[in-house]
Protein backbone atom coordinates (compact mmCIF):
# COMPACT_ATOMS: atom_id res chain seq x y z
CA UNK A 1 0.00 0.00 0.00
CA UNK A 2 0.94 3.41 -1.01
CA UNK A 3 1.90 5.78 1.75
CA UNK A 4 1.94 9.78 2.23
CA UNK A 5 5.25 11.20 3.39
CA UNK A 6 5.07 13.27 6.21
CA UNK A 7 8.29 15.75 6.83
CA UNK A 8 10.13 15.27 10.54
CA UNK A 9 9.29 18.19 12.60
CA UNK A 10 12.49 20.80 13.63
CA UNK A 11 14.54 19.26 15.89
CA UNK A 12 13.27 15.46 15.42
CA UNK A 13 15.47 12.47 15.69
CA UNK A 14 17.02 11.00 12.34
CA UNK A 15 18.80 8.28 11.92
CA UNK A 16 20.97 7.76 8.96
CA UNK A 17 21.87 3.99 8.10
CA UNK A 18 25.63 3.92 6.66
CA UNK A 19 28.31 6.61 6.91
CA UNK A 20 29.48 7.05 3.58
CA UNK A 21 29.82 10.02 1.12
CA UNK A 22 25.69 10.27 1.28
CA UNK A 23 25.69 9.19 4.74
CA UNK A 24 27.71 11.98 6.49
CA UNK A 25 27.03 14.44 3.93
CA UNK A 26 23.22 14.10 4.72
CA UNK A 27 24.30 14.09 8.38
CA UNK A 28 26.25 17.65 8.11
CA UNK A 29 23.18 19.56 6.44
CA UNK A 30 20.51 18.07 8.94
CA UNK A 31 22.69 19.01 11.79
CA UNK A 32 23.17 22.34 10.34
CA UNK A 33 19.05 22.73 10.52
CA UNK A 34 19.49 21.37 14.41
CA UNK A 35 17.76 18.17 13.85
CA UNK A 36 18.88 15.59 16.32
CA UNK A 37 21.19 13.43 13.92
CA UNK A 38 22.52 9.57 14.35
CA UNK A 39 24.96 7.85 12.29
CA UNK A 40 25.24 4.10 12.43
CA UNK A 41 27.34 1.81 10.56
CA UNK A 42 29.38 -1.59 11.28
CA UNK A 43 32.62 0.13 10.68
CA UNK A 44 34.70 2.70 12.07
CA UNK A 45 34.50 5.62 9.84
CA UNK A 46 36.74 6.02 7.21
CA UNK A 47 35.08 2.68 6.79
CA UNK A 48 37.57 0.02 5.33
CA UNK A 49 35.74 -1.45 2.31
CA UNK A 50 33.63 1.36 1.35
CA UNK A 51 33.97 3.13 -2.41
CA UNK A 52 35.05 6.07 -0.42
CA UNK A 53 37.91 5.06 1.23
CA UNK A 54 40.15 5.13 -1.84
CA UNK A 55 43.67 7.32 -3.09
CA UNK A 56 41.24 9.24 -5.29
CA UNK A 57 38.27 9.60 -6.98
CA UNK A 58 37.89 12.44 -10.16
CA UNK A 59 35.82 15.76 -9.64
CA UNK A 60 34.51 16.55 -13.13
CA UNK A 61 31.37 18.59 -14.32
CA UNK A 62 31.91 17.17 -17.76
CA UNK A 63 28.47 15.10 -18.07
CA UNK A 64 27.33 15.09 -21.30
CA UNK A 65 23.88 15.17 -22.23
CA UNK A 66 22.95 14.86 -18.42
CA UNK A 67 22.56 18.66 -17.08
CA UNK A 68 21.69 17.76 -13.75
CA UNK A 69 24.45 16.16 -12.61
CA UNK A 70 26.81 18.83 -14.07
CA UNK A 71 25.13 21.60 -12.25
CA UNK A 72 25.08 20.01 -9.33
CA UNK A 73 29.09 19.63 -9.73
CA UNK A 74 29.66 23.53 -10.79
CA UNK A 75 27.39 23.37 -7.03
CA UNK A 76 29.96 21.37 -5.28
CA UNK A 77 33.24 23.85 -6.30
CA UNK A 78 32.84 26.53 -4.28
CA UNK A 79 32.35 24.12 -1.23
CA UNK A 80 35.77 21.79 -2.50
CA UNK A 81 37.56 24.97 -2.27
CA UNK A 82 36.41 26.29 1.04
CA UNK A 83 37.52 22.63 2.50
CA UNK A 84 41.10 23.49 1.10
CA UNK A 85 41.14 26.46 2.83
CA UNK A 86 39.63 24.50 6.14
CA UNK A 87 42.52 21.85 5.27
CA UNK A 88 45.35 24.51 5.01
CA UNK A 89 44.14 26.41 8.25
CA UNK A 90 44.46 22.64 10.05
CA UNK A 91 47.64 22.28 8.33
CA UNK A 92 46.63 19.26 6.70
CA UNK A 93 46.66 18.51 3.18
CA UNK A 94 44.17 19.09 0.50
CA UNK A 95 40.87 17.23 -0.29
CA UNK A 96 40.59 18.79 -3.73
CA UNK A 97 43.93 18.87 -6.42
CA UNK A 98 42.52 21.19 -9.54
CA UNK A 99 44.39 19.83 -12.10
CA UNK A 100 42.33 19.62 -14.27
CA UNK A 101 40.79 16.63 -16.68
CA UNK A 102 41.51 16.00 -20.10
CA UNK A 103 39.46 13.44 -22.33
CA UNK A 104 41.42 11.83 -25.17
CA UNK A 105 39.55 9.89 -27.81
CA UNK A 106 40.59 7.69 -30.44
CA UNK A 107 40.28 9.30 -34.22
CA UNK A 108 40.10 12.43 -35.49
CA UNK A 109 37.05 13.66 -33.56
CA UNK A 110 35.75 13.91 -30.51
CA UNK A 111 32.59 11.55 -29.46
CA UNK A 112 29.32 12.70 -28.60
CA UNK A 113 29.97 12.65 -25.04
CA UNK A 114 32.80 14.84 -25.24
CA UNK A 115 31.05 17.28 -27.62
CA UNK A 116 27.61 17.49 -25.29
CA UNK A 117 29.88 18.04 -22.45
CA UNK A 118 31.51 20.97 -24.16
CA UNK A 119 28.02 22.83 -25.55
CA UNK A 120 26.44 22.43 -22.26
CA UNK A 121 29.82 23.53 -20.32
CA UNK A 122 29.87 26.39 -22.45
CA UNK A 123 26.21 27.28 -22.07
CA UNK A 124 25.69 27.04 -18.23
CA UNK A 125 28.99 29.57 -18.60
CA UNK A 126 31.75 27.55 -17.79
CA UNK A 127 33.41 28.22 -21.10
CA UNK A 128 36.37 29.61 -19.66
CA UNK A 129 37.17 26.40 -18.41
CA UNK A 130 37.41 24.68 -21.85
CA UNK A 131 40.49 24.07 -23.70
CA UNK A 132 40.00 22.05 -27.07
CA UNK A 133 43.17 19.88 -28.79
CA UNK A 134 41.78 19.04 -32.09
CA UNK A 135 45.23 17.87 -33.64
CA UNK A 136 47.79 15.11 -32.54
CA UNK A 137 50.54 17.84 -32.54
CA UNK A 138 48.26 20.25 -30.35
CA UNK A 139 47.85 17.01 -27.62
CA UNK A 140 52.16 16.48 -27.20
CA UNK A 141 52.75 19.93 -27.16
CA UNK A 142 50.62 20.68 -24.09
CA UNK A 143 51.09 17.45 -22.64
CA UNK A 144 54.14 15.40 -24.19
CA UNK A 145 53.61 12.74 -21.59
CA UNK A 146 50.57 10.90 -23.69
CA UNK A 147 52.72 11.22 -26.69
CA UNK A 148 52.78 7.41 -26.86
CA UNK A 149 48.98 7.36 -27.00
CA UNK A 150 48.89 10.11 -29.39
CA UNK A 151 50.92 7.78 -31.60
CA UNK A 152 48.75 4.89 -30.87
CA UNK A 153 45.82 7.00 -32.46
CA UNK A 154 44.07 9.47 -29.50
CA UNK A 155 44.54 12.37 -32.08
CA UNK A 156 41.88 15.29 -30.10
CA UNK A 157 41.11 15.91 -26.83
CA UNK A 158 39.67 18.68 -24.78
CA UNK A 159 41.15 19.63 -21.11
CA UNK A 160 38.41 20.80 -18.80
CA UNK A 161 40.71 23.71 -16.16
CA UNK A 162 37.73 23.26 -13.58
CA UNK A 163 38.49 19.97 -12.73
CA UNK A 164 40.83 17.52 -10.64
CA UNK A 165 40.23 14.73 -8.33
CA UNK A 166 39.99 14.29 -4.21
CA UNK A 167 41.69 12.40 -2.04
CA UNK A 168 38.73 10.55 -0.97
CA UNK A 169 39.73 8.96 2.22
CA UNK A 170 40.47 12.42 3.30
CA UNK A 171 37.68 13.85 2.56
CA UNK A 172 35.87 11.43 4.31
CA UNK A 173 37.98 12.06 7.48
CA UNK A 174 37.36 16.16 7.19
CA UNK A 175 33.37 15.48 6.73
CA UNK A 176 33.64 13.46 9.32
CA UNK A 177 35.11 15.53 11.46
CA UNK A 178 32.74 18.47 10.66
CA UNK A 179 29.80 16.10 11.30
CA UNK A 180 31.72 15.60 14.90
CA UNK A 181 32.23 19.50 15.21
CA UNK A 182 28.10 20.03 14.76
CA UNK A 183 27.01 17.18 17.12
CA UNK A 184 26.09 14.77 15.10
CA UNK A 185 26.29 11.00 16.89
CA UNK A 186 27.69 8.07 15.78
CA UNK A 187 27.62 4.68 16.87
CA UNK A 188 30.36 2.21 14.64
CA UNK A 189 31.15 -1.18 15.05
CA UNK A 190 30.38 -4.90 13.90
CA UNK A 191 27.38 -5.35 16.17
CA UNK A 192 26.49 -2.22 17.81
CA UNK A 193 26.52 -0.25 14.41
CA UNK A 194 25.11 -3.07 11.98
CA UNK A 195 22.06 -2.45 10.91
CA UNK A 196 19.85 -6.02 11.30
CA UNK A 197 16.24 -5.05 11.05
CA UNK A 198 14.01 -2.12 10.87
CA UNK A 199 11.56 -1.68 13.94
CA UNK A 200 7.78 -1.48 12.99
CA UNK A 201 4.92 0.16 14.27
CA UNK A 202 2.83 -2.64 15.24
CA UNK A 203 -0.52 -0.98 14.04
CA UNK A 204 0.15 -0.92 10.64
CA UNK A 205 3.88 -2.77 9.89
CA UNK A 206 4.45 0.39 8.00
CA UNK A 207 5.49 2.71 9.93
CA UNK A 208 9.09 2.84 10.52
CA UNK A 209 10.05 3.79 13.81
CA UNK A 210 13.54 2.90 14.07
CA UNK A 211 16.01 -0.03 13.84
CA UNK A 212 17.51 -2.98 15.45
CA UNK A 213 21.21 -3.20 15.35
CA UNK A 214 22.89 -6.79 15.50
CA UNK A 215 23.78 -6.63 19.12
CA UNK A 216 19.72 -6.79 19.60
CA UNK A 217 19.73 -3.36 20.99
CA UNK A 218 16.91 -1.15 19.94
CA UNK A 219 16.99 3.03 18.46
CA UNK A 220 13.99 4.13 18.30
CA UNK A 221 13.56 7.34 15.66
CA UNK A 222 11.02 10.12 13.82
CA UNK A 223 12.78 9.28 10.47
CA UNK A 224 15.41 6.39 9.46
CA UNK A 225 17.56 7.74 6.22
CA UNK A 226 18.88 4.60 4.46
CA UNK A 227 22.29 5.74 2.65
CA UNK A 228 23.86 2.35 2.85
CA UNK A 229 25.51 2.87 -0.23
CA UNK A 230 25.89 -0.90 -2.05
CA UNK A 231 24.66 -2.91 0.67
CA UNK A 232 21.34 -0.96 0.35
CA UNK A 233 20.14 -3.21 -2.07
CA UNK A 234 20.43 -6.37 0.52
CA UNK A 235 18.69 -4.22 3.27
CA UNK A 236 15.09 -4.14 2.11
CA UNK A 237 13.29 -5.56 -1.00
CA UNK A 238 13.65 -2.56 -3.85
CA UNK A 239 12.28 -4.70 -6.92
CA UNK A 240 15.30 -4.08 -9.09
CA UNK A 241 15.81 -0.30 -8.65
CA UNK A 242 18.80 -0.93 -7.09
CA UNK A 243 21.69 -3.27 -7.72
CA UNK A 244 25.21 -4.02 -6.22
CA UNK A 245 28.16 -4.15 -8.94
CA UNK A 246 31.30 -4.42 -8.85
CA UNK A 247 34.17 -2.12 -10.41
CA UNK A 248 37.80 -3.24 -11.24
CA UNK A 249 40.32 -0.62 -9.76
CA UNK A 250 44.14 -1.05 -10.30
CA UNK A 251 47.41 0.56 -9.22
CA UNK A 252 51.01 0.93 -10.25
CA UNK A 253 53.95 2.18 -8.91
CA UNK A 254 55.61 3.38 -11.21
CA UNK A 255 59.72 4.18 -11.70
CA UNK A 256 61.03 7.76 -10.99
CA UNK A 257 61.88 8.48 -14.71
CA UNK A 258 58.29 8.03 -14.93
CA UNK A 259 57.12 9.86 -11.67
CA UNK A 260 59.20 12.72 -13.61
CA UNK A 261 57.62 12.72 -16.73
CA UNK A 262 53.95 12.27 -15.56
CA UNK A 263 54.11 14.96 -12.53
CA UNK A 264 52.13 17.99 -13.97
CA UNK A 265 49.29 15.22 -15.32
CA UNK A 266 45.76 15.74 -15.58
CA UNK A 267 43.17 13.29 -14.94
CA UNK A 268 42.90 11.58 -17.82
CA UNK A 269 39.66 9.44 -19.63
CA UNK A 270 40.91 6.86 -22.35
CA UNK A 271 38.50 7.22 -24.94
CA UNK A 272 36.16 7.06 -21.88
CA UNK A 273 32.81 6.86 -24.11
CA UNK A 274 33.92 3.43 -25.79
CA UNK A 275 36.31 2.17 -22.92
CA UNK A 276 34.95 3.29 -19.73
CA UNK A 277 38.62 3.48 -18.31
CA UNK A 278 39.93 6.65 -17.22
CA UNK A 279 43.12 7.53 -14.86
CA UNK A 280 44.57 9.47 -12.09
CA UNK A 281 48.09 11.54 -11.57
CA UNK A 282 50.55 10.27 -9.36
CA UNK A 283 49.62 11.03 -5.72
CA UNK A 284 52.06 11.88 -3.26
CA UNK A 285 52.91 7.87 -2.36
CA UNK A 286 54.04 7.79 -5.48
CA UNK A 287 51.07 5.18 -5.94
CA UNK A 288 49.21 5.81 -10.11
CA UNK A 289 45.50 5.00 -10.11
CA UNK A 290 43.45 3.27 -13.18
CA UNK A 291 40.00 2.96 -13.33
CA UNK A 292 37.32 1.38 -14.85
CA UNK A 293 33.48 2.32 -15.03
CA UNK A 294 31.66 -0.53 -16.61
CA UNK A 295 29.04 -2.84 -16.60
CA UNK A 296 30.73 -4.81 -13.60
CA UNK A 297 30.50 -7.56 -11.76
CA UNK A 298 27.52 -9.09 -9.46
CA UNK A 299 28.13 -11.14 -6.44
CA UNK A 300 24.52 -12.90 -6.28
CA UNK A 301 23.41 -13.91 -2.05
CA UNK A 302 22.70 -17.17 -3.19
CA UNK A 303 26.36 -17.47 -3.83
CA UNK A 304 27.32 -16.66 0.02
CA UNK A 305 24.24 -18.30 0.97
CA UNK A 306 23.55 -21.61 -0.48
CA UNK A 307 19.60 -21.79 1.36
CA UNK A 308 18.85 -17.95 0.32
CA UNK A 309 16.07 -17.72 -2.20
CA UNK A 310 16.72 -14.49 -3.76
CA UNK A 311 19.37 -13.70 -5.87
CA UNK A 312 20.56 -10.27 -4.59
CA UNK A 313 24.09 -9.06 -5.43
CA UNK A 314 26.19 -7.77 -2.67
CA UNK A 315 29.57 -6.54 -1.92
CA UNK A 316 32.68 -8.65 -1.90
CA UNK A 317 35.24 -6.84 -0.10
CA UNK A 318 38.86 -7.27 0.98
CA UNK A 319 37.58 -6.49 4.39
CA UNK A 320 35.41 -9.80 4.29
CA UNK A 321 37.71 -11.90 1.72
CA UNK A 322 41.33 -10.92 2.46
CA UNK A 323 43.60 -11.59 -0.80
CA UNK A 324 40.75 -10.62 -3.45
CA UNK A 325 41.89 -8.60 -6.11
CA UNK A 326 40.17 -8.11 -9.22
CA UNK A 327 39.04 -10.38 -12.54
CA UNK A 328 41.52 -12.12 -14.50
CA UNK A 329 38.67 -10.79 -17.35
CA UNK A 330 39.53 -7.46 -15.76
CA UNK A 331 43.40 -7.52 -15.95
CA UNK A 332 43.61 -8.32 -19.41
CA UNK A 333 40.95 -5.64 -20.49
CA UNK A 334 43.63 -3.24 -18.61
CA UNK A 335 46.66 -4.43 -20.01
CA UNK A 336 45.19 -4.31 -23.44
CA UNK A 337 44.05 -0.45 -23.30
CA UNK A 338 46.94 0.38 -21.53
CA UNK A 339 49.25 -1.53 -24.37
CA UNK A 340 48.20 0.74 -26.54
CA UNK A 341 47.52 3.87 -24.64
CA UNK A 342 50.17 3.51 -22.36
CA UNK A 343 52.77 1.00 -23.08
CA UNK A 344 55.17 1.49 -20.71
CA UNK A 345 52.86 0.05 -17.85
CA UNK A 346 53.18 -3.13 -19.82
CA UNK A 347 56.67 -3.59 -17.91
CA UNK A 348 55.05 -3.21 -14.76
CA UNK A 349 53.14 -5.21 -11.93
CA UNK A 350 49.80 -4.50 -10.47
CA UNK A 351 51.13 -2.96 -7.39
CA UNK A 352 47.73 -3.49 -5.88
CA UNK A 353 43.82 -3.86 -6.68
CA UNK A 354 40.19 -4.02 -5.32
CA UNK A 355 36.76 -4.41 -6.68
CA UNK A 356 35.07 -0.78 -5.97
CA UNK A 357 31.01 -1.09 -5.42
CA UNK A 358 28.54 0.79 -6.81
CA UNK A 359 25.05 0.62 -5.54
CA UNK A 360 23.28 0.80 -9.32
CA UNK A 361 20.19 1.83 -10.23
CA UNK A 362 19.15 0.88 -14.76
CA UNK A 363 19.00 4.25 -15.54
CA UNK A 364 21.99 5.52 -14.09
CA UNK A 365 20.35 8.40 -12.01
CA UNK A 366 20.06 8.21 -7.84
CA UNK A 367 17.61 7.26 -5.82
CA UNK A 368 16.81 9.45 -3.45
CA UNK A 369 13.35 9.38 -1.68
CA UNK A 370 10.77 9.14 0.77
CA UNK A 371 10.12 4.89 0.54
CA UNK A 372 6.59 4.87 -0.88
CA UNK A 373 5.73 1.76 1.16
CA UNK A 374 6.45 2.81 4.65
CA UNK A 375 6.57 6.08 6.54
CA UNK A 376 9.38 7.56 7.81
CA UNK A 377 11.82 5.91 5.36
CA UNK A 378 13.98 7.65 3.24
CA UNK A 379 16.19 6.39 0.85
CA UNK A 380 19.27 8.01 -0.40
CA UNK A 381 21.50 5.83 -2.44
CA UNK A 382 21.90 4.82 -6.30
CA UNK A 383 25.31 6.45 -6.69
CA UNK A 384 25.88 4.14 -9.81
CA UNK A 385 29.43 5.52 -9.30
CA UNK A 386 28.73 9.27 -9.03
CA UNK A 387 29.00 9.81 -4.96
CA UNK A 388 32.56 11.29 -4.57
CA UNK A 389 32.73 14.13 -6.25
CA UNK A 390 29.18 15.65 -4.68
CA UNK A 391 30.22 15.06 -1.24
CA UNK A 392 30.14 18.46 0.08
CA UNK A 393 27.05 19.12 -1.12
CA UNK A 394 24.60 16.07 -2.18
CA UNK A 395 23.30 16.11 1.19
CA UNK A 396 21.97 19.78 1.26
CA UNK A 397 20.02 18.24 -1.59
CA UNK A 398 18.78 14.87 0.27
CA UNK A 399 17.93 17.10 3.06
CA UNK A 400 15.54 18.83 1.02
CA UNK A 401 13.74 15.23 0.11
CA UNK A 402 13.72 14.39 3.92
CA UNK A 403 12.20 18.14 4.49
CA UNK A 404 9.31 17.73 1.80
CA UNK A 405 10.62 20.33 -0.86
CA UNK A 406 10.17 19.51 -4.34
CA UNK A 407 13.19 20.34 -6.86
CA UNK A 408 14.57 19.36 -9.87
CA UNK A 409 17.02 17.30 -8.46
CA UNK A 410 13.96 15.38 -6.14
CA UNK A 411 11.79 15.10 -9.17
CA UNK A 412 15.03 13.13 -10.84
CA UNK A 413 15.84 11.07 -8.08
CA UNK A 414 12.51 9.72 -7.14
CA UNK A 415 11.16 6.30 -6.73
CA UNK A 416 10.53 4.84 -10.12
CA UNK A 417 9.51 2.49 -12.38
CA UNK A 418 11.80 0.56 -15.19
CA UNK A 419 11.94 -0.96 -18.27
CA UNK A 420 13.82 -4.01 -19.44
CA UNK A 421 17.04 -5.94 -17.72
CA UNK A 422 19.99 -3.50 -18.96
CA UNK A 423 21.24 -0.60 -17.03
CA UNK A 424 22.08 2.68 -18.87
CA UNK A 425 24.72 5.22 -18.79
CA UNK A 426 23.60 8.43 -17.61
CA UNK A 427 25.98 10.75 -19.09
CA UNK A 428 27.64 8.28 -21.57
CA UNK A 429 30.89 7.65 -20.10
CA UNK A 430 30.28 4.01 -18.87
CA UNK A 431 30.77 1.10 -21.26
CA UNK A 432 27.58 -1.25 -20.78
CA UNK A 433 27.28 -3.28 -23.66
CA UNK A 434 26.47 -6.51 -21.51
CA UNK A 435 25.40 -7.79 -18.39
CA UNK A 436 27.00 -8.33 -15.47
CA UNK A 437 28.83 -10.92 -15.07
CA UNK A 438 29.16 -13.37 -11.48
CA UNK A 439 32.30 -12.55 -9.42
CA UNK A 440 34.81 -15.51 -8.74
CA UNK A 441 33.28 -17.71 -11.76
CA UNK A 442 34.89 -18.33 -14.64
CA UNK A 443 36.98 -15.47 -16.65
CA UNK A 444 35.50 -13.34 -13.73
CA UNK A 445 37.44 -15.41 -11.40
CA UNK A 446 40.27 -13.75 -9.00
CA UNK A 447 43.48 -12.93 -10.43
CA UNK A 448 46.29 -14.57 -8.35
CA UNK A 449 50.02 -12.98 -7.42
CA UNK A 450 50.94 -13.82 -10.69
CA UNK A 451 47.89 -13.07 -12.97
CA UNK A 452 49.00 -9.42 -11.39
CA UNK A 453 52.46 -9.20 -12.91
CA UNK A 454 54.01 -8.21 -16.00
CA UNK A 455 54.20 -10.99 -18.43
CA UNK A 456 55.67 -8.66 -20.87
CA UNK A 457 58.83 -7.88 -18.12
CA UNK A 458 58.43 -11.62 -17.58
CA UNK A 459 59.64 -12.38 -21.46
CA UNK A 460 62.94 -9.92 -21.40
Amino acid sequence: MTTTYTPPKQGAKVIIVGGGSFGLSTAYALSLKKYNVWVFDRNTIPSADASSTDINKCVRMDYGADTLSMQLTMEAFPHWHQWNRERAEMGLSPVFHNTGSLLLCKGNKLSDYERLSIQHVREAGYGHTIQEFLTPESITERFPEFKDAVASGYHCAYLNTAAGWCDSSETIKHLYKKCLDNGVHFITGYNQGAFEKFIFNNIDNQTVQGIQTRDGTQHVADHVILAAGPWTASLLDFGGRLQATGQAVIQFKPPQAFIEKFKHAPVYGIDISHTGFYGFPINAEGKMKIASHSVGYVNPWQQQEKNSEDNVSVPRTQVSHQGDTIPVKAVHHFRQILAEFMPETSNWDISYSRVCWYSDTPDGKFLVTPHPNYNNLIVASGDSGHAMKFTPNIGFKIAQVVEGIESDYSRAWAWRDHKGDMMTSSDGTRNITSKPLTLGVGEARMASADDLKSKQKSKL
